[in-house]
């Protein structure tokens, strides 16, 4: 007679490498990492490159969190081979970055969040071309002086882009219009971009584009709008700084299809009708986050009815909305959204 675990031993080793593999896949890591000392063929499988892909392996600067960052910077230490998607966070040190990367060769997806770099991260990043996600979002960069002249053409995988308030410059912008897999542009940090090359931006991605978040100002005009809204997949879309759109762009984003996730802040020129025309429309009634902070016509009234018809919004900001704050009606928002947040200041 076999014990009851050895018999189901024995039947998990019946079943092919894809199921097991399957498994796998549903198991944290420390379990991962605990099947490579099972048998040969588990440590095979357990170190396969579809279930390392996924993995995110994630390391912290930050107080507080360095008993797990220790033990990831021991498995980017053993697996770095097998590292193909590596977050690093309040790391102020880009000779730490360095070090901890210096044997990671097959990265796809690299994020530097809250991150300090330099110059040296121009060629550094040319040692991962089948990098398919890169976010430097809060991130720094040490030499003022200078940009960081990346070419994102090079990257032919690249489907996320998110930078920091560099990184984006004349020098390597049109690099972007030859991404043709580019479909998740974040770029709200940077400052003083013409407004001809984001119109070429939302055309070259015009049938991709799922994420565009933007500064805006003088980079996005009514027609920079009418461009988004022809796009079939967008999903998630925000304008910081939108005080040059008039209501023409704003009712031409009732085409928005697709749309989930709207931030709009920074307007006076929107009218009430046109936002209550927008915002009442069957498109929007299906967002789950919505931010229209600084908008100063935002009424109890266009409150009203996306308290009534918005069935799907987790998260609503009416940050500085001068018809909201410090008015009787915000002592009623409370009631109104009872099971989502509610951002006023």
């Amino acid at each position: 007679m076999v014990s009851g675990d050895e018999n189901n031993y024995d039947l998990i080793e019946h079943l092919p490498d894809e199921i097991i593999i399957l498994i796998f896949k549903n198991l944290p890591l420390e379990s991962i990492l605990a099947c490579e000392n099972v048998c040969k063929r588990w440590r095979k499988l357990s170190r396969d490159a579809s279930l390392w892909r996924h993995i995110v392996i994630v390391y912290s600067g930050k107080p507080g969190q360095s008993e797990v960052s220790e033990r990831n910077l021991e498995i980017i230490s053993t697996h770095s081979k097998y590292i193909y998607c590596l977050k690093l966070q309040y790391v102020y040190s880009y000779a730490t970055i360095k070090s901890i990367t210096a044997n990671c060769d097959y990265i796809s997806s690299l994020e530097l969040v809250m991150c300090r770099v330099t110059k040296e991260f121009e060629e550094d990043i040319l040692r991962w071309p089948n990098l398919k996600k890169l976010n430097l979002r809060n991130s720094l960069l040490m030499t003022s002086k200078d940009d960081l002249i990346v070419k994102y053409d090079y990257f032919k995988e690249l489907r996320y882009l998110a930078l920091s308030d560099f990184g984006l410059n004349p020098f390597n912008c049109d690099t972007l219009l030859n991404c043709n897999h580019l479909s998740h542009i974040l770029i709200e940090k940077i400052k003083d971009m013409d407004v001809d090359y984001i119109k070429k931006l939302i055309i070259s991605k015009q049938n991709m584009l799922v994420t565009f978040h933007i500064y805006g100002g003088d980079a996005v005009d009514d027609k920079c709008l009418a461009l988004l809204a022809q796009c079939p997949a967008l999903k998630d879309l925000a304008i910081i700084r939108c005080e040059n759109l008039t209501d023409a762009g704003l009712l031409a984003l009732s085409n928005l299809r697709t749309i989930q996730h709207l931030q709009i802040w920074n307007n006076t020129n929107f009218t009430e009708l046109a936002l209550l025309k927008t915002l009442g429309s069957n498109i929007f009634i299906k967002l789950e986050s919505l931010s229209l902070s600084r908008i100063r016509n935002i009424t109890p009234v266009i409150v009203d009815i996306i308290s009534e018809y918005y069935k799907n919004l987790k998260f609503l900001a009416l940050y500085q909305c001068p018809h909201i704050v410090m008015t009787d009606y915000e002592k009623q928002l409370k009631s109104k959204f009872r099971n989502i947040d509610v951002v006023l200041y």
